[in-house]
């Protein structure tokens, strides 16, 4: 059986002085009654009755010296704690404020953007539809010049068939002569009628039912020919038979180079009607036909009377520089605004013009905008909507977390000073321990417990860690403060791998260590020059971890040692830990123990 060898008298003065070298060491004034102290020998316990008196008041005066360090070591903490709370509340202030700033910078530029981007679409949308009734306007001026070369060209075959029908010598009231006049109009609209008027003015043929003989010697269908012009198209009339609005077209009749009359076929103004009903331009557009020099020949819709329009934007600048083109103005006839596209009638000398009403351009676009509105404002307002519920979210979580943040400091203080009470009671039951008539291995046992209990909340304490504390500072604590207590030279070998211990598994630990690195200490070879302990701390798998701590001593035999309370705390201790434990010998006792940390 080994022999245990008994420690040095002074260990219990080299664990209270290593406490204050400790404490010192954290820069914080932490001593309390009988901490660290080393009392006068006068102030010694006696084994007597006698020195009760004396053991109350040291132990009062004790007290009242660490009441004052007690309270201010409080208010520093209540100070600290405030100022800490405070301090994170104006971080967190500002963050909310940051986050609300940056929500509404970025709810405010995705507003403009999108309304940017729907103006854009408004812009060209307007542009597209302005190009697209440009483009109506020019295609139905194509089809204007199309009909109207088309009026010229049956009318000027028709009224030479009429001459023809003539023959040599004109013959009033002839059936064969009237007959020629009527199929000289076959192909002409129904609205056509013909008339051959002799020089005096006198009508010969007509196929017009409703005719009455005029004098129309002063119209200009009738007078140009008369003094020379071949071929006549006439500006707009208002027929003297029944009120109309006509245009014509006459040719002139000669035999033998003298002028014997004039031969005219009149249209229906309104024939214009079927092609602008087919070209669909839609409200405010017209069509209309115009002579070279500014008179108006046909319109529909029909003009209230004849119109020059010589003095017009489109004769007096447009025409000179083109014969075809687009342009927008004001109708001189109606003051309407419209969209004219205007082309020449190859061969004659007529110009077709088309409009398109902008006032029609720019509804039939507005309507197709709010159709488009109607989609698009629910979701600007619902963006709106959820950009202010996006800002309150922002708002109400920085509360919540501010207020998590100042009710997390306060815990943290309060953690923070419970645990640091905890730590100076157990120092308090160290002192009071050391003044107790005990065998001097007793009280060192005793306190050395306590100081590992101590170790636990004062990690917790100033790591602010209360639910798991680090393994390697924390067994590293221990450990160091046990070396320092016994005065041992001993080389201390730690290899610990990076566990968390949970708090609740923290001080069975602390007091298992304590326990076997005591007894490798306590019964270490003082006059060995290379005593040596190592502790290792190995991860298994779940929450379990492998404590191994070993030493080189004399080692013993456990079936001949008397269990002392040394062996009764390891054992409570690993059970509270829920594991095992065994023991093994090799050049030293090797102590190892699977525990339970999580």
């Amino acid at each position: 059986m080994a022999v245990r060898r008994r420690p040095p008298r002074s260990t219990a003065n080299r664990l209270s002085l290593a406490s204050a070298a400790r404490q010192h060491r954290h820069g914080q004034e932490h001593i309390r009654a009988g901490t660290a102290v080393n009392l006068p020998r006068s102030l010694e316990p006696k084994p007597r009755h006698s020195v009760s008196l004396r053991r109350s008041c040291t132990a009062l005066l004790l007290r009242q010296a660490r009441l004052m360090p007690m309270a201010r070591k409080k208010c520093d903490h209540v100070k600290h704690g405030g100022r800490a709370a405070f301090g994170e509340r104006s971080m967190v202030t500002k963050a909310i404020a940051r986050s609300a700033r940056a929500a509404i910078t970025f709810i405010i530029a995705t507003l403009l953007i999108y309304s940017a981007i729907v103006g854009s679409l408004v812009y060209q949308g307007f542009d597209d539809a302005e190009e697209r009734a440009e483009m109506s306007a020019i295609a139905a001026a194509k089809a204007v010049k199309i009909h109207a070369g088309w009026i010229v060209e049956v009318a000027a075959q028709a009224l030479r068939r009429m001459d023809s029908a003539l023959g040599p010598g004109v013959q009033p009231n002839d059936g064969s002569t009237l007959s020629g006049v009527r199929d000289a109009l076959e192909g002409l609209p129904a609205s056509a009628k013909a008339y051959i008027v002799a020089a005096d003015g006198h009508t010969l043929y007509t196929t017009d039912p409703n005719f009455v003989d005029l004098d129309i010697r002063d119209r200009e269908y009738f007078s140009d020919p008369a003094a020379g012009k071949p071929f006549f198209t006439s500006s707009l009339l208002i027929s003297r038979l029944d009120g109309s609005e006509i245009f014509a077209f006459s040719r002139r009749l000669e035999r033998k180079g003298v002028f014997i009359g004039v031969a005219i076929i009149s249209f229906d103004a309104a024939l214009l009607k079927d092609l602008l009903d087919s070209l669909d331009l839609g409200t405010d557009s017209t069509i209309s036909i115009v002579r070279s020099d500014g008179m108006l020949v046909a319109r529909y819709p029909p003009a209230d009377a004849p119109l020059d329009l010589s003095q017009y934007v489109l004769f007096t600048e447009l025409l000179p520089r083109s014969d075809f083109g687009i342009y927008t103005n004001k109708s001189p006839l109606d003051g309407v605004k419209r969209i004219v596209s205007y082309q020449s009638v190859p061969g004659t000398d007529l110009i077709a013009l088309a409009s398109v009403g902008t006032a029609e351009v720019i509804g039939r676009f507005w309507h197709r905008v709010w159709v488009f509105l109607v989609f698009v404002i629910p979701t600007i307002i619902g963006l709106a909507l959820s950009a202010i519920w996006i800002i309150r979210l922002l708002q109400k979580d920085g509360r919540r977390h501010e207020e998590l943040r100042a009710a997390l400091a306060t815990n943290t203080m309060l953690f923070r000073e419970i645990h640091h009470r905890v730590k100076n009671n157990m120092q308090s039951m160290q002192s009071l321990v050391r003044m107790q008539n005990l065998p001097e291995t007793v009280k060192t046992d005793i306190q050395l417990r306590f100081a590992a209990m101590s170790t636990v909340h004062e990690h917790m304490y100033n790591r602010d860690a209360y639910a798991a504390l680090d393994a390697p500072a924390f067994i590293a604590s221990i450990a160091q403060t046990l070396v320092q207590a016994y005065g041992s030279f001993a080389k201390l070998t730690l290899d610990i791998d990076p566990l968390l211990i949970n708090h609740e598994r923290a001080t069975p630990l602390a007091l298992l260590i304590n326990e076997v690195v005591t007894n490798a200490l306590k019964y270490a070879d003082p006059a060995k020059p290379d005593v040596s302990i190592s502790i290792s701390l190995k991860h298994l798998p779940g929450d379990m971890a492998k404590l191994v701590i070993a030493d080189n001593g004399p080692g013993f035999d456990p079936a001949h040692n008397r269990p002392g309370m040394g062996t009764k705390i390891i054992k409570g201790m690993v059970m509270q830990l829920g594991g095992s434990h065994s023991y093994a010998f090799d050049g030293g006792t090797v102590f190892s123990a699977d525990i339970r940390i999580g």
